[in-house]
């Protein structure tokens, strides 16, 4: 079977475009995310499995840190929650980002919508420097719209970044597919009205089960979308 239904059938109809997450989606880099997000937590005392880390991707709010220092009784004030999500950032850019390449699959699939007519999107928690750092101009050209953390005040669960890359492309939620991994992304695409689609790269179905449809990976994702919206 060709993708495992979740939260009901998918309402999708007359696809015009589709948004991407990045992290965990089109590229390898959430291992190297966790591996920066551990090892700086545990210089506070803090230790977190990693599913914590899977489970709040793209949505390591101030109000999870916050949480956290109290939960494990660490003092913190506002400053240093800033400081901790500058660190990771360097961090990863420092010791994981070189190892960072797109999965695959990836290039087929955004070339083969593209050439589709499907306008693409990239929305995703990463700020810009990562994302110009891990993808090519030309790779990146494919994109119609790209929203990285710097662009909106509120991030993942929240819809607002994909409600910009709506503004962006200037197409209605009910022409629209998001494709994410993690709850955070698909509340944030559920929350903006859109169609979502997740692929089981880092965590079980069981933990998706909110998105529309769930897929093993992109090959499967693909497939469905030639054979059931695209032919």
């Amino acid at each position: 079977m060709s993708g495992m239904s979740g939260k009901g059938s998918s309402p999708l109809n007359g696809l015009q475009a589709v948004l991407f997450d990045m992290d965990g989606v089109l590229v390898n880099s959430m291992s190297g995310h966790r591996d920066a997000w551990k090892e700086l937590l545990a210089t506070f005392g803090i230790s977190v499995p990693d599913p914590f880390i899977f489970e709040n991707e793209g949505a390591m709010s101030p109000e999870v840190l916050m949480n956290l220092f109290q939960k494990h009784r660490r003092p913190y004030h506002p400053d240093l929650i800033q400081e901790i999500y500058q660190r990771q950032n360097e961090k990863f850019i420092k010791e994981f980002l070189p190892f960072v390449e797109l999965y695959p699959e990836t290039p087929s699939l955004l070339h083969t919508l593209k050439q589709k007519g499907i306008a693409l999107g990239l929305v995703t928690g990463s700020r810009r420097n990562i994302i110009d750092q891990i993808w090519r101009p030309e790779e990146l050209a494919l994109f119609s719209t790209i929203v990285s953390a710097d662009d909106t005040k509120r991030y993942k669960p929240h819809p607002d970044p994909y409600l910009k890359a709506l503004d962006d492309i200037g197409l209605p939620p009910h022409n629209c597919l998001v494709v994410e991994n993690a709850p955070a992304g698909i509340q944030a695409a559920l929350a903006a009205g859109i169609t979502c689609f997740a692929v089981a790269s880092t965590l079980p179905f069981e933990k998706l089960s909110l998105a529309h449809r769930i897929f093993r990976n992109l090959k499967e994702l693909k497939n469905y979308l030639i054979t059931r919206h695209l032919s």
